[in-house]
């Protein structure tokens, strides 16, 4: 039983930012994480997010976008300016999957894209993609 519950652990150690104006969506993206192991904080928009930001790192952010007060386009290119967190790693989340608005993203500054409804095994398998799990990192 332990040996199932590990494997489910995929994302244990990594810390993600979920950007989700959507109560319902910050739910189950939450949910999904933490089955898998990794640490979820929510913002509600970009510029909530920035805010979050500016206190620490995350290992990966993902972002909606199309959200009110700042939406998740703006907020990638205020994250790519800002010297202190222009590498982090930043995945898109919308339910517009056509080629046009997978451009906007990479225009963005987005690192790679998942289209909504979010499927549990491509948002992993997504997230694997890019993170080097943290029981793999070799210490001296």
């Amino acid at each position: 039983m332990n040996l199932i519950k590990e494997q489910n652990k995929k994302l244990k150690g990594f810390t993600i930012l979920v950007v989700e104006d959507n109560e319902l969506n910050q739910q189950v993206a939450k949910g999904l994480l933490e089955y898998n192991g990794a640490t979820v904080a929510i913002a509600n928009h970009g510029k909530e997010a920035l805010e979050m930001l500016s206190e620490g790192p995350f290992d990966c952010i993902l972002m909606d976008v199309q959200m009110p007060v700042m939406d998740g386009l703006e907020a990638t290119q205020l994250i790519r300016a800002n010297p202190e967190c222009s590498e982090a790693l930043i995945i898109a989340v919308t339910a517009n999957a056509d080629e046009h608005h997978r451009d906007l993203c990479r225009n963005a500054g987005m690192d790679d894209f998942l289209a909504k409804p979010i499927d549990p095994e491509r948002l992993v398998d997504t997230l694997l993609k890019w993170l080097i799990p943290k029981q793999d990192v070799l210490m001296p």
